[in-house]
């Protein structure tokens, strides 16, 4: 929100770059009707993910449909779902889920997430029929709940600085209970996140991540939601500001102009 004031002040520069951190709606698939594959798309088809972005970001935001941050190798768009209401609808048909019987809360943990969440739950009723409701909590109840599977859905990120180890917080079946929020346990993925693991020269090793990728998109164990635009604000002076995807700055590369 200070964006605009800062920008206009020549004593202060601003770095901008698309962070890793991926933002969805985690979806627990072993509840009922989450645990269907053709619910997860339809509500991934219903999301108007750039009205999410402009409600709870003020814009500042990428839209991302890939299950893995675009900006690191091996992701891939293929499978990937984009907003589609007449698609969404037809998911939700071959489902053979009766929308009204999912019952589902959103669960937020603060009021970026829950302006998200509003937008998320209006085009779910409007498209789909499904109802929701948003439930706000503390973070440390929040990481919990969600962590040991006691929820339907809720609005969260992951934030890692290389594909392995983000793929493995996120969807291997060891990180249920921890990260893997969705509790997807799926013995392909975790054989191609080993394999990556293992796989030491990098083009067959971003060949295994793309692979992987793609299936995950197919699975759509979540619904993606965006990258968020990362800003850091300094001093005008300080030169040799360089910031990674991962969030680090070098400070040895930084000093002040004379």
């Amino acid at each position: 929100m200070d964006y605009d004031r800062l920008a206009g002040n020549d004593e202060v520069d601003i770095y901008e770059y698309d962070a890793t951190e991926h933002n969805w709606m985690m979806l627990n698939n072993e509840k009922p009707g989450l645990d269907n594959v053709n619910v997860r798309k339809a509500m991934d088809c219903a999301i108007d993910k750039e009205s999410v972005i402009a409600v709870a970001l003020n814009g500042m935001g990428t839209a991302i449909y890939s299950q893995a941050p675009n900006n690191m190798p091996g992701a891939s768009e293929e499978n990937v779902n984009s907003f589609d209401v007449e698609q969404a609808k037809k998911y939700m048909d071959e489902s053979g889920v009766d929308p009204a019987s999912i019952e589902m809360s959103i669960i937020c943990s603060n009021d970026t997430k829950k302006r998200a969440a509003e937008v998320i739950q209006a085009n779910l009723k409007d498209t789909l029929g499904i109802n929701t409701t948003i439930e706000s909590m503390d973070l440390a109840t929040y990481m919990s709940v969600t962590a040991e599977g006691n929820y339907t859905a809720s609005i969260g990120n992951f934030t890692s600085s290389d594909m392995i180890s983000f793929l493995f917080g996120v969807f291997h079946s060891k990180s249920i209970n921890g990260s893997n929020k969705t509790r997807l346990n799926n013995p392909e993925v975790d054989a191609l996140i080993d394999q990556a693991k293992v796989t030491i020269d990098e083009a067959e090793r971003v060949a295994i991540l793309e692979q992987l990728s793609a299936k995950l998109n197919e699975i759509c164990s979540q619904a993606p939601l965006w990258q968020p635009l990362t800003m850091r604000a300094f001093n005008a002076g300080l030169q040799g500001v360089e910031v990674n995807d991962g969030g680090s700055l070098y400070f040895e590369n930084v000093s002040w102009a004379e």
